[in-house]
């Protein structure tokens, strides 16, 4: 290669530019025992090219040459740099494609919103890129329209103030789990998709109720597909001193509770069901038809898109969801997608995880906390989320 370079700088002088190499065989057969030789195409410079190729050939600073894939590249002192990388082109092609996309985008939502003021748009803009629906962040941002004066829509905080506070309906909490009768035990079962840490929460849940509150806690498993889901709840079990039963079929799930008659709260983990397998999701309600749970809490990954979360909700309706939990907050991009998935679950919020660590990390769902996570800032410690720690 840096001899045939060579050439063309004899040949054309150096202000050659490249444009474009490639390896070939000759000789051999069938592609064996042929020779290489690099084939160079190259002009004696930039004014020799056609308008289009001059166009979009980088001008040279510093004795380098920038590259785009098509171009020419001019020709430097150092041959090693003559040829574009493809990692390279490829990188920079992708961010002029997010560039344009993210353009179009912000095109269209102003298009949409062309009646908004300038700062109710600003507004509107974060909520979206917040993972708030836009329909929801339309609807908000219509809310403050109508209820605050010019002035007040000129001022930041009375704007975060207001939205905060239209947020906090939306996002209904149902509160810790609390035992409900004096005589029998509340049973409380958490269901959702693989891996989104529902046997972790369940260890959270049951260390809190068990060491913080004092309360008498017992533990089922239906999850006997992966047998280190058993293992690692038993493991829970013995460090928080609670009882375990592993139940394998629905006719033992009676008698499992029958033997933790004397528990104030009973939680159950659930195996992780896809939203689109029907036949496993049928299994979980045979169980649920033995015995009807008080609290059935849907656990979803905050990770998760807003249309993988909304599908999941769709199919564990049926199941007799009436609570919402959200895990791995601290992995989430954006926290507004709370906002459109307890509209479409119809329940309640009851707990938030942020971490892996057992019991910390899961606090109680608080509206106006939550509201100001969703603003993109944390409020005031007095208006925190509770946290089961405390």
């Amino acid at each position: 290669m840096a001899e045939t370079l060579e050439q063309v700088k004899r040949r054309f002088g150096r202000d050659a530019v490249i444009l474009n190499t490639r390896t070939l065989t000759k000789g051999g057969m069938f592609g064996f025992g042929g020779k290489p030789y690099v084939e160079i195409t190259a002009a004696g410079g930039i004014s020799d090219l056609p308008a289009p190729l001059r166009r979009r050939t980088p001008t040279t600073r510093s004795g380098r040459g920038g590259r785009a894939e098509g171009a020419a590249t001019p020709m430097s002192s150092h041959p090693a740099s003559t040829v574009a990388q493809p990692s390279d082109v490829l990188l920079s092609e992708v961010g002029e494609l997010r560039s344009l996309v993210g353009e179009l985008v912000r095109e269209t939502r102003r298009s949409q919103a062309a009646n908004l003021p300038d700062e109710l748009y600003e507004t509107y803009q974060k909520l979206v890129e917040n993972a708030v629906a836009e329909e929801i962040a339309r609807q908000l941002v219509n809310g403050l329209r109508r209820e605050l004066t010019e002035d007040q829509l000129r001022d930041p905080h009375t704007v975060r103030t207001r939205l905060a506070r239209g947020m906090e309906p939306m996002l209904p909490t149902a509160g810790p789990i609390r035992p409900a009768r004096a005589t029998a035990p509340t049973i409380v079962a958490l269901v959702g998709p693989t891996g989104v840490g529902k046997t972790t929460t369940i260890a959270k849940l049951a260390a809190n109720l068990c060491l913080r509150e004092h309360r008498r806690v017992g533990l089922i498993t239906i999850d006997t597909y992966r047998i280190a889901a058993v293992d690692q709840l038993k493991t829970y079990a013995r460090i928080i001193d609670v009882p375990l039963k592993v139940v394998m079929a629905p006719k033992d799930f009676e008698s499992a509770v029958a033997r933790m008659a004397d528990r104030e709260v009973i939680l159950i983990d659930t195996a992780g069901r896809s939203q689109r397998d029907t036949c496993k999701i049928k299994e979980l309600n045979e169980f649920f038809a033995v015995v009807r749970p008080d609290e059935v809490h849907l656990v979803l990954a905050g990770t998760c898109s807003e249309t993988v979360l909304l599908e999941t909700i769709q199919r564990f309706r049926e199941v007799g969801v009436n609570r919402v939990i959200f895990t791995k907050l601290d992995e989430t991009i954006g926290f507004g997608v709370m906002l459109a998935c307890l509209e479409k679950a119809e329940a309640q919020l009851s707990y938030v995880t942020t971490g892996q660590d057992v019991p910390d990390d899961i606090q109680v769902g608080e509206g106006k906390a939550l509201a100001h996570l969703i603003l993109g800032r944390r409020s005031s410690r007095a208006d925190d989320a509770s946290s089961v720690r405390r």
